[in-house]
């Protein structure tokens, strides 16, 4: 019973129904750990703690895979899953004391699963368990220790960039061959590639330390002892004839042969992971009856969960880097409009949808951390998101990043800055708009082209589809193209 439905001369607690909640909620409990822990066995439940945890943990597992998990740390607390009858029996108890006695036992429930599931070397700082592997000034609040981890493991990959750079160069001086003709002729895909997932970078981690010592200085160094791993290059030698200048007066050109070398920086090499932190994914983890790879995966789920309240990545199939170099050989358009498409697609299933959302060209390492959402008009503003893009924001940033040239700010902008066409007429990088501008919030995408069956296929970045995504929308209804730029004619930037 509330403490607002109490009436004059009622002060006295209901303890026989709240004792009856607590009971019942802890049964629930029971039920549902032991349905995941059991397989464990009779002998490893006696153990006390350890059954706690494996309980804990088993719960948890549970609440994810169903769905249920939601933000303890950004939330306040779990309200489902097994949690919801026992905070159910927290607040049927009038008295004081008694709340707090439930609300202790909750809190210490927390810290078991906060141990087994959530990674330690994020939670460490705020709630101090391991003091040995943490300065003493560390920040305590969740969401910097974590963008501080971000932004450690970007500089990580980073550094296996550049060693790549690095190498290449190498490959080119130690053969002697024509420096500006290699560079020219470099395939870099390394700036392109954003196939590692930070989440599952510091779960790996976790668990390959068991949660124990784990440490960000511990993490960057065992990743940049794979620097030279991350971003493989692969090269062949070619021929080609130069004609060279008369080096005096009167003199005549020489055409020679020279070798220079085609070079690739291929994409961020991922399987890199497990093996920095020497990880088996299909060794068992620990006590608990789950694989290493099944325990790396809810443990980045569940902190991806904490930290943004939802899963922010994994809603929408990332392109691989594979499949973006076959869509790309099968388009048959201007060089600037193959580079919009293949800009705009490097982003799908990687940058989620953020109202309001714009950014500079370039890859942007804000995108997937948490940020409060400021601009007015939806039902997200005030609520802390995943950083991303909206859909003007998308489409500027492929033109700003691909051509260097933007589309300005709003769909009413895009729209005036470009002028009506056919659907006949369309061809990669055009526009599309769900609305004309006054008639409620509309949606701008960029075309991409025609599935195998002539579906139009549109790649755009969607609050209801995830982030950025590439499908075919019945929502298209007017076809325009950005004026002033000459897609079919300019001449791709060099980056």
């Amino acid at each position: 019973m509330p403490d607002h439905d109490r009436h004059a001369g009622d002060g006295v607690d209901n303890y026989a129904d709240a004792a009856h909640k607590t009971a019942d909620a802890v049964s629930r409990f029971q039920q549902a750990s032991v349905q995941k822990s059991a397989a464990a066995g009779a002998e490893a439940a006696a153990k006390g703690a350890e059954a706690s945890a494996n309980a804990a943990a088993a719960a948890v597992k549970t609440g994810i895979e169903s769905g249920k998990a939601v933000s303890g740390m950004a939330a306040g607390a779990a309200a489902s899953g097994p949690w919801g009858p026992i905070i159910a029996a927290a607040l049927a108890a009038k008295n004081t004391l008694y709340k707090v006695l439930i609300c202790l036992c909750l809190f210490l429930l927390f810290i078991i699963i906060l141990i087994v599931l959530l990674p330690t070397i994020v939670f460490n700082s705020a709630f101090r368990i391991d003091l040995s592997t943490i300065p003493i000034s560390a920040p305590t609040d969740v969401f910097s220790v974590f963008e501080d981890l971000s932004d450690a493991i970007s500089g990580c990959v980073t550094s296996g960039y550049y060693y790549a750079l690095a190498e290449v160069d190498r490959i080119i001086v130690d053969g002697g061959y024509d420096y500006g003709l290699s560079m020219e002729a470099l395939t870099d895909h390394g700036l392109d590639s954003t196939d590692y997932d930070v989440c599952y970078i510091i779960a790996a981690y976790c668990v390959s330390m068991q949660q124990t010592g784990a440490s960000s200085a511990d993490l960057c160094s065992k990743l940049n002892a794979m620097a030279a791993l991350m971003f493989p290059v692969t090269y062949t030698i070619r021929q080609t004839t130069v004609t060279v200048p008369p080096q005096t007066t009167g003199g005549k050109p020489v055409t020679m042969t020279v070798e220079y070398v085609e070079a690739t920086i291929h994409p961020f090499n991922a399987s890199i992971i497990l093996n920095a932190f020497g990880v088996d994914p299909d060794a068992q983890y620990g006590q608990f009856n789950v694989s290493c790879g099944d325990a790396i995966e809810d443990m980045a789920t569940a902190l991806k969960r904490t930290i943004y309240g939802v899963t922010a990545s994994g809603m929408v199939p990332q392109i691989t880097d594979t499949e973006l170099q076959a869509f790309l050989a099968g388009m048959t358009c201007s060089p600037a409009r193959k580079e919009l498409i293949r800009v705009g697609l490097s982003l799908v299933g990687r940058v989620p949808y953020f109202w309001g959302g714009k950014s500079p060209a370039g890859w942007n390492n804000a995108w997937n951390t948490p940020r409060l959402v400021t601009s007015a008009g939806s039902g997200t503003t005030g609520t802390i998101r995943p950083f991303g893009l909206d859909c003007s924001g998308f489409t500027d940033w492929v033109y700003k990043t691909a051509l260097g040239q933007g589309l300005r700010t709003g769909s009413w902008s895009q729209w005036d800055n470009s002028y009506e066409i056919a659907d006949d007429e369309l061809l990669p990088g055009d526009l599309g708009f769900k609305d004309r501008p006054g008639n409620g919030i509309n949606h701008v995408l960029i075309y991409a082209g025609t599935d195998p069956t002539g579906k139009m296929l549109w790649v755009h970045c969607t609050a209801s589809g995830g982030g950025v995504v590439l499908d075919s929308p019945n929502i298209v209804r007017y076809y325009r193209r950005v004026a002033d730029i000459d897609l079919d004619s300019m001449a791709v930037p060099v980056p």
